[in-house]
């Protein structure tokens, strides 16, 4: 009789790598996985049950927590790579020179300075897009992270004080990858 063996499990994450993305947005990622790992080692320490099989289904909640980060920081990296490529400060020293030139010409209304002046507020408009974004991403990490350190409690709890501590938890994932998402969706939005 031959027995089959067993499909391997890949990581539905394993594409994810810190490498890829510009150094000062990779703790992003780095922390997330971090979370994902220490998610995984308190439900792998756990007792076998229904409060462990409740965690390991959560465990899809905290992946697309760090797909949502992963996305979102790569979606940073590539609107930087625009943005750099609209070179930020020629654009400035463009649009100094063209004010000085209209103001010497004694210009008002200078079709130049107004399509600089256009071209500049587009750009900073994305860089000032992408700083409170890496704001906001460092706040989730956090509560991601938060999330995690509740599942770790849940580990020394026993009885029925544990299924309301998952539902909490639950919630709290529940929350921080809806909040995630919305804002990788943001960030997609932006062209």
């Amino acid at each position: 009789m031959f027995r089959r063996r067993p499909k391997p499990q890949i990581d539905p994450l394993a594409h994810i790598d810190p490498e890829q993305v510009p150094h000062r947005l990779r703790h992003h990622v780095t922390e997330a996985l971090a979370n994902r790992a220490r998610y995984q080692q308190v439900v792998g320490a756990m007792q076998p049950g229904p409060i462990q099989d409740r965690m390991i289904a959560n465990q899809a909640r905290v992946d697309a927590g760090v797909e949502a980060i992963w996305a979102t920081v790569t979606r940073i990296r590539d609107i930087e790579r625009t943005v750099a490529a609209l070179d930020p400060d020629s654009i400035s020293a463009q649009l100094k020179a063209a004010r000085r030139a209209a103001q010497a010409a004694g210009r008002e209304d200078d079709e130049l300075v107004s399509l600089l002046m256009s071209r500049f507020a587009s750009t900073q408009q994305l860089l000032n897009a992408v700083d409170d974004v890496d704001d906001r991403l460092s706040l989730l990490d956090a509560r991601l992270g938060a999330a995690v350190a509740s599942a770790a409690e849940l580990q020394l709890l026993a009885g029925s004080s544990a299924g309301a501590s998952i539902d909490g938890l639950e919630a709290q994932l529940t929350g921080v990858v809806s909040d995630l998402t919305s804002l990788r969706d943001a960030m997609g939005s932006m062209s």
